[in-house]
C-alpha cells in the first residue's frame, strides 16, 4: 500500500503512525493549498487548515482527518457530497482542556484570595470537556450548574440541566465548552453577547476555551471596560489569530488557543485518525502509541507534595502548577505580543507551533502518605493525579 498522505507537520507522530500506509509529506498547516494536495489520497489537518471545495474540489483526496475536536473549519456537507470519508478526534484533548480550566481557576482563586468551594460554577456545554469538569469541579467543592440544551432535549426529563438564564443569574463562575455553530435550534455564535454579560452578577469570573466567536467580542470589551467581570480567562479569541490588545490586557490569563495542547491529547488524536483510516482501508492497525506516551523518566511525572501546613487551596495550586503552569503560558503570550501589531498573527501561530511538551494531570503521581486525608479526594478526583503508595 502506497498512499500519498499530506499532513500538518504539527500533528505529533504522524510519520510514525501513517508511514506504514504510504508516503507522508508534512508541511505547515497554513501552507496546505490546492497544489499541495493535487495528487494526494489522504489529507490530515488541524483547525488552521480550512477544508473547503476550493482546497479539494475535483481532486484525488478520498479521506480527510482532522486532529481536532471541533469541525467548524471543515465543510462536511461538501465532503459528503464528494464521497470523501471524514474523521476527527472528539474527546481527544478533553482532559487537557479540563486541566487548563482547573489550573486557571486555582490561579484566580489564589490571586483573589477566595475559596473555590464557596463559588458556584456554570458549565455551558456538558460534552466530553464539560462532563469532565462537572466531576472535577464538584470534587473541588464548587456547586455546579449544568447547561446543555441539546443534551437536555435528547435525554428528556428528568434531568438536572438548567437554562442559560439560570446559569447567568446564579453562577459566579462561567466556563464555556460548546462547539461553534450558526444553524440549528441552538446556534452558539455570540451565545454570550451584551445582554447575557449584563445578566451576570458583578464580579463573575468568565472563562472561554471553546471558540472565540462564542462570545461577542465588542460586548466583551465593553464589559471589561466597565469593570463588570471579576476575572477573565481567554484561550480563544473573537479575532484569532490577532486578538484585540484591549482584551489581552484585560484578561487575567491570556493564552494562544493551547488549552487542549497537552501532549497526551495530541497523540490520542493522532491515534484516532490512524485507526479511522485503517478502518476506511480495511486494514489492521499496527501502530501503538503507548510507548510514545510513557515517561522517559518516572521522576519527570511526579509532583512534590507541598508543605502540609499550607491551606488546602494553596496546596492544590502548588500541585497543579508543578504539572502545568498556566501563568507561564500567559507570560509567554504577552511577551510575544509586545512587537508590532502586524506581527501578532505570526507570533500567535509561532507559539502554537512551538508549544512545549506538557503532560496531562492524570499522568502525574503524588505520594499518598504525604497528602492529608481531607485533601486526597480533591487531588485524586479534582486534579485527577494518581495517589501512589511508593515512598521516596
Amino acid at each position: 500500500m502506497d498512499l500519498k498522505i499530506v499532513a500538518d507537520q504539527n500533528i505529533p507522530c504522524v510519520e510514525e503512525a501513517f508511514g506504514s500506509l504510504g508516503t507522508v509529506t508534512t508541511m505547515h498547516g497554513h501552507r496546505i493549498d490546492r497544489d499541495a494536495v493535487a495528487n494526494a489520497d489522504v489529507l490530515l489537518v488541524r483547525s488552521v487548515t480550512p477544508v473547503t471545495p476550493k482546497l479539494l474540489g475535483g481532486g484525488s483526496v478520498r479521506f480527510v482527518g482532522s486532529a481536532t475536536i471541533g469541525t467548524d473549519h471543515v465543510r462536511q456537507a461538501f465532503l459528503d457530497k464528494e464521497d470523501i470519508t471524514f474523521a476527527h478526534a472528539p474527546g481527544s484533548n478533553a482532559d487537557s482542556v479540563a486541566d487548563y480550566v482547573v489550573a486557571a481557576l486555582l490561579v484566580l482563586a489564589r490571586r483573589r484570595q477566595v475559596r473555590l468551594s464557596e463559588r458556584t460554577v456554570g458549565i455551558v456545554g456538558c460534552g466530553n470537556i464539560g462532563g469532565r469538569l462537572v466531576r472535577r469541579l464538584s470534587a473541588l467543592g464548587l456547586e455546579v450548574l449544568r447547561n446543555d440544551p441539546p443534551r437536555a432535549e435528547a435525554e428528556g426529563p428528568p434531568h438536572d440541566f438548567v437554562s442559560l438564564d439560570t446559569v447567568l443569574r446564579r453562577a459566579d463562575v462561567l466556563t464555556l465548552h460548546v462547539p461553534l455553530t450558526e444553524e440549528g435550534r441552538h446556534p452558539t455564535r455570540h451565545l454570550i453577547g451584551d445582554e447575557e454579560l449584563r445578566r451576570l452578577s458583578e464580579g463573575t469570573w468568565l472563562l472561554n476555551t471553546s471558540r472565540g466567536s462564542v462570545i461577542d467580542g465588542a460586548a466583551l470589551r465593553g464589559a471589561t471596560e466597565e469593570g463588570h467581570l471579576g476575572g477573565l480567562v481567554l484561550d480563544v479569541w473573537p479575532d484569532e489569530p490577532t486578538p484585540a490588545p484591549a482584551l489581552v490586557e484585560a484578561a487575567d490569563l491570556a493564552t494562544p488557543h493551547i488549552a487542549g495542547y497537552a501532549y497526551d491529547g495530541k497523540v490520542r488524536g493522532t491515534r484516532m485518525l490512524y485507526e479511522a483510516l485503517c478502518q476506511h482501508l480495511n486494514v489492521e492497525p499496527a501502530w501503538d502509541p503507548e510507548a510514545v506516551l510513557a515517561p522517559d523518566d518516572p521522576d519527570d511525572l511526579r509532583c512534590v507534595p507541598p508543605d502540609p501546613r499550607l491551606p488546602a487551596p494553596d496546596a492544590l495550586h502548588r500541585l497543579a502548577r508543578q504539572a502545568y503552569d498556566v501563568a507561564a503560558d500567559d507570560a509567554r503570550f504577552r511577551a510575544a505580543l509586545e512587537g508590532p501589531v502586524d506581527e501578532h498573527a505570526a507570533a500567535f501561530r509561532h507559539l502554537r507551533a512551538t508549544y512545549p511538551r506538557r503532560r496531562e494531570f492524570q499522568t502525574h503521581t503524588v505520594p499518598r502518605h504525604a497528602i492529608g486525608e481531607p485533601l486526597r479526594p480533591a487531588v485524586a478526583d479534582g486534579l485527577t493525579m494518581q495517589l501512589t503508595d511508593r515512598r521516596r
